[in-house]
């Protein structure tokens, strides 16, 4: 069950991301992010919503898969497990910035210079969890008993988060690409935990 809840998490977070990069680029204008938000109003909320039910999916998986009793504590784990719930709370924080961006609060209007905060600070949150990201996907594929290939997968999964950290520099399909990565990597590293836990 932790394993369904973790893959349920990479996945749910996927969707949300690939929403958010599926947007068009942000203007620099502040009135012109305004209206950039209207735009893409329905795939804010939708990735608003799928955020919060991958942070409470993660974290359970998360949980349940690495505080058994057999689970080796190493260096490698502890960084990252710490990388991912570094960011889960950086998501959280994605959450309430898209959230306050999409709902109102009390009817309160935001300014345009209000709204182009929120949206920078979006962006700098995903960067952050990005980054997070990459570390755990290294760290935690690095385990003794995983092959050379897993831990190259796991390589390979940091180096795209890492580059798809910084979504104003790169191409729309490579931001695609790293949202879908988080998916492919929640599913391959539960999968390996599963080999890892039945092998003699």
């Amino acid at each position: 069950m932790s394993g369904v809840l973790f893959v349920v998490g990479a996945l749910l977070a996927a969707v949300a991301l690939v929403l958010i990069a599926l947007l068009p680029r942000v203007p620099t204008e502040p009135t012109e992010i305004v209206a950039w938000v209207e735009q893409g109003r329905i795939q804010l909320m939708w990735a608003d919503e799928l955020l919060f039910f991958a942070v409470l999916s993660w974290c359970a998986g998360v949980w349940g898969l690495y505080t058994r009793a057999d689970a080796a504590a190493t260096t490698c784990r502890a960084v990252g497990l710490v990388a991912f719930l570094v960011a889960q709370v950086v998501l959280v924080v994605v959450l309430l910035s898209v959230g306050r961006l999409v709902y109102p609060v009390y009817g309160i209007e935001l300014s345009a210079d209000a709204i182009a905060l929120l949206v920078s600070e979006t962006y700098g949150a995903l960067h952050l969890a990005m980054l997070a990201f990459a570390v755990a996907a290294v760290a935690l594929s690095w385990r003794p008993r995983f092959s050379w290939l897993a831990r190259g997968l796991g390589v390979l999964a940091g180096i795209v988060f890492v580059v798809g950290a910084f979504p104003w520099l790169t191409p729309q399909w490579w931001n695609v690409l790293a949202g879908g990565t988080l998916a492919v990597w929640g599913a391959l590293l539960v999968l390996l935990h599963g080999q890892q836990s039945h092998a003699p």
